[in-house]
């Protein structure tokens, strides 16, 4: 959560600038949010609400306003003057999250996260006010807006009901269509799913294309209706035979899933045209994927992206997701971070949470764009915050990286609340970090049961610890069947201290030989103290010495061992000390006794006692 003085620095501001309600309501919201959070929710409920209007009227360079905070934060005009996009995001996530106050157990995650998002849009709109300077006094009175028809009113809905009610009535297919929708969405008139059908029959009994198309979508997913493809399909038809685009989109649906008939690719593709013809972005869309992946056309790379490319083009999210990723992986296409980051911005901005979720990665790498954390937290909470459990375990990593072990337990449980075993297995050892040895085993045996080998390894570990050798043994070599170096070395070790060297040697072996810098170590090791095989310095020192280039404190010793007694290499005093500096600068004790020794004795070095008894000194604490 945001620090204190972060939120006191932001209600000094707002007084400054006379928003005093605004102020004393997220100063409450942010003392409240651990202790109180239903309290800390309403009242960032009222700092929303008061913010959006604020910012309204500041955008609009309007004095007062009086339309609901849901209809403003659809307002296009208003949407289009919040840059970045970012924050009307934000401003909707907030709105939201605020109203959804289900339990104590919600609320008291949702606070925290809310009281962040807050934090950021009061920053940005502090910002703003510097920008454009606007009497702020006035912006709780209320008026009509200047422009009524983008803000979409409940009022215009009942108006509008009424109005086809009547065109119904009298027989007018279009009317019956649109009064159907009404009772379907609920707008304007009571949510009535019997009547909407009783009306888009009425319309597609004139053949009305956008009444036969919502009776087959309704046969399709079996709402209200039972299902019935094939009535689905009949449906479709004779609403494609009046140019439905939609309804060609869905027969093509029903050929690609094989819903009610085989599946059948060609005929799939063929509708999937006829749609994007009319220009379907979702055709678009699936005859992207068809031509990548060859299914019921010839395979093509570039027609793949060129579908997905109009599409994206035409304002599709899921298109300009799908774009980004071909950039990202450079599959089908030349790989282009910037581009990729372009494309992923697009779709994130409609809120399309796995191009949040990318975004937030290239950000974190610096590929395509700068490398800025924080923007790839702030991408990873939006994305989080819509359940996203990849991006929910990520931004636990990157809480725990930061030491910030409360919300890192937070977003990691969310994560493992959805099955994430790498989730699980993280915050296992998060909580053996804090002690909490007694919840990390649970947690453990749950991502273990689901593959995860790392869970498995240390579930292992745990069992030998405890002395349970038997089921020790049973993880390892679950692990081993997943066949990563990590599991080798376990079980290598394992079977080590088991002295059962032929089975420690070949899994050493294996993973040394796949550049695992552990695996390297213990296998040179073996040859070096002559562990269950013939000693053989020549066939220790290349493992030891690959292993103490990629930084292992206790082969950078065993290396420097070996030059100074000429083990494996030829004698060499300077590479000896050389290793052993990098072995002391890891603490390793020995090396640094060693140097000790070296500046005592004058042995390489120019004799020094100070810093030979520096060296010891370390070599103690």
């Amino acid at each position: 959560m945001i620090s204190q003085k972060m939120m006191l620095d932001q209600c000094l501001q707002l007084k400054k600038i006379e928003l005093h309600p605004i102020a004393n309501q997220l100063q409450l919201a942010y003392e409240n949010a651990n202790a109180n959070p239903r309290v800390a929710l309403q009242s960032a409920q009222v700092v929303i609400h008061d913010l959006v209007k604020a910012s309204y009227c500041q955008e609009m360079n309007v004095k007062e306003v009086t339309s609901p905070t849901r209809t403003l934060l659809t307002s296009k005009p208003f949407i289009a003057k919040i840059q970045p996009r970012r924050i009307h995001l934000l401003m909707n996530l907030v709105y939201k999250m605020t109203r959804q106050q289900s339990n104590d157990v919600v609320t008291a995650k949702t606070a925290r996260i809310v009281v962040d998002y807050l934090a950021d849009i009061v920053e940005w709109f502090l910002a703003r006010v510097e920008q454009l300077p606007v009497p702020q006094e006035h912006y709780m009175q209320e008026v009509t807006p200047l422009n009524p028809f983008d803000l979409s009113s409940e009022e215009d809905h009942t108006q509008a009901a009424q109005w086809f009610a009547q065109a119904a009535n009298h027989g007018h297919a279009s009317a019956q269509y649109n009064l159907g929708v009404l009772y379907e969405t609920g707008h304007g008139v009571k949510r009535d799913l019997a009547k909407a059908i009783q009306y888009y029959k009425l319309a597609a009994e004139q053949e009305d294309a956008n009444a036969l198309f919502s009776l087959g979508l309704l046969y399709h997913v079996g709402t209200q209706l039972e299902t019935d493809y094939n009535k689905a399909m009949s449906y479709y038809k004779r609403a494609a035979a009046k140019g439905n685009d939609n309804a060609m989109y869905h027969i093509g649906v029903l050929y690609n899933q094989g819903l009610g008939r085989e599946v059948d690719y060609v005929k799939a593709a063929k509708w999937f045209t006829q749609a994007a013809a009319k220009g379907n972005t979702n055709a678009m869309n699936n005859l992207g994927f068809m031509y990548y992946n060859g299914n019921g056309v010839t395979q093509d790379d570039k027609q793949a992206v060129a579908y997905f490319l109009q599409a994206a083009q035409a304002n599709d999210a899921s298109a300009q997701y799908n774009l980004g990723f071909l950039y990202r992986k450079g599959q089908g296409i030349e790989q282009n971070f910037g581009k990729a980051a372009y494309w992923f911005q697009l779709a994130a901005l409609q809120d399309h949470i796995n191009a949040q979720f990318q975004l937030a990665l290239l950000y974190q790498a610096g590929l395509g764009v700068k490398q800025d954390l924080q923007e790839c937290m702030k991408w990873l909470k939006l994305a989080a915050s819509d359940d996203h459990m990849n991006a929910q375990y990520t931004l636990g990593m990157l809480y725990a990286q930061q030491q910030e072990h409360d919300q890192a337990l937070q977003w990691l449980q969310w994560a493992c609340e959805k099955g994430h075993a790498p989730a699980m297995y993280e915050l296992a050892r998060l909580y053996i970090h804090l002690a909490q040895i007694e919840k990390a085993q649970p947690l453990l045996e749950q991502a273990a049961t689901k593959g995860n080998a790392d869970a498995q390894i240390m579930l292992a570990q745990q069992y030998q610890q405890q002395g349970q050798l038997t089921k020790a043994e049973q993880w390892l070599k679950k692990a081993l069947q997943q066949q990563q170096p990590d599991a080798y070395v376990a079980y290598g070790l394992f079977t080590l201290q088991q002295q059962q060297f032929e089975e420690a040697h070949h899994y050493l072996q294996l993973a040394a030989r796949a550049g695992h810098v552990e695996g390297a170590y213990q296998y040179g090791n073996l040859y070096d103290k002559g562990i269950g095989v013939a000693q053989d310095y020549q066939k220790a020192a290349p493992w030891i010495e690959f292993a103490a280039t990629k930084g292992h404190a206790k082969a950078q010793y065993q290396l420097a061992q070996m030059y100074y007694r000429g083990e494996g290499f030829s004698k060499n005093i300077k590479q000896a000390i050389k290793y052993y500096r990098l072995a002391a600068a890891q603490n390793h004790k020995k090396a640094q006794y060693q140097l000790g020794m070296l500046y005592k004795k004058g042995e390489g070095v120019t004799q020094d006692y100070k810093e030979a008894a520096r060296w010891f000194n370390q070599s103690l604490t």
